[in-house]
């Protein structure tokens, strides 16, 4: 297919580059232009506008920061709907709000283009080996016809049903992640107060009934002191609030959410906001004068 690629950053670039290294006709943009350099390199085209990313593409995929940076691209003037040919498909992989998708799959319906919202999950290390998973919500026959490519971005695509399903999935999925990573950390430093040597204890835990994927993952990069997921403090306390607001408008009350919510904002206000979201656990090995480390663990889980 021939396809425009909006954001280049931490997780866009490797989906950016799957499709490319896939065959397609890719063309790219960012705010940035050395964020494209590798995928120029690898066969991707470039433009300075979103103009030039829609002309004759077939799908325009957008994967941003905020609700806000989708809304400027897509909706302003200039943006995805002034220039998408109509009957093609805006694919949204940015975490999003679910009634915003919605409102923008209308705006977008009335435009004449289709719409498929693809949030992605499993960590940036699986975006760059094809293996992240992709949630999709949408119209099953739009589904179908682009589902090759986003097979080409992950491993395993799911589909939830309308529009506004797959983003609250993936904030579901992003407020369980963050519950586990705080969890993973009072579980390791109660093992290191003991003396129990954290490699073993890494291997014990992940061995356990109380292993996860945060803790075969991003354990790691802490025992490391890397902290280094590819993933923001700015980005996971945006995830959890989104899950507030889902929470208060369906009226379900989430105790470990909220506190986990709490737990980030505080990390945040004191390593800031670029800061790797696996730092909130140093708020604990400060607190208890113990650094969480053992020798043999990778500074990244991101294969160059």
């Amino acid at each position: 297919m021939k396809l425009g690629f909006i954001g280049l950053g931490n997780l866009g670039y490797p989906l950016a580059m799957s499709l490319v290294r896939a065959g397609h006709d890719v063309t790219v943009s960012d705010l940035r232009r050395d964020a494209g350099t590798k995928l120029i390199e690898a066969g991707a085209s470039w433009s300075d506008d979103i103009a030039g990313v829609c002309r004759g593409s077939e799908a325009v995929i957008t994967a941003l920061p905020s609700p806000e940076a989708s809304r400027a691209v897509v909706e302003n003037a200039d943006g995805v709907f002034d220039h998408l040919t109509k009957g093609n498909c805006w694919i949204e992989m940015s975490t999003t709000d679910f009634e915003d998708i919605q409102r923008q799959a209308k705006v977008a319906g009335e435009k004449g283009f289709n719409v498929l919202e693809c949030p992605v999950t499993g960590g940036v290390h699986l975006a760059h080996t094809g293996e992240i998973t992709v949630l999709v919500g949408g119209e099953m026959d739009i589904y179908e016809r682009y589902k090759p490519i986003l097979g080409v971005m992950g491993k395993e695509v799911i589909h939830l049903g309308p529009l506004g399903n797959a983003s609250v999935v993936k904030v579901v999925t992003n407020m369980l992640a963050f519950i586990h990573l705080v969890a993973a950390g009072e579980g390791m430093m109660l093992a290191a107060k003991q003396g129990v040597d954290l490699g073993a204890a890494y291997k014990a835990i992940r061995a356990s009934s109380g292993n996860s994927f945060v803790h075969e993952t991003e354990s790691q990069l802490i025992l490391n002191g890397s902290y280094n997921i590819n993933f923001t403090m700015d980005l996971a306390c945006k995830d959890l609030r989104f899950a507030g607001q889902i929470a208060e408008k369906l009226n379900v009350p989430i105790e470990l959410g909220s506190m986990t919510r709490q737990i980030f904002e505080r990390a945040r206000n004191l390593f800031g906001g670029e800061a790797w979201s696996p730092q909130v656990v140093k708020m604990l090995e400060d607190a208890c004068g113990q650094p969480l480390r053992a020798p043999g663990f990778p500074e990244t889980l991101v294969a160059e």
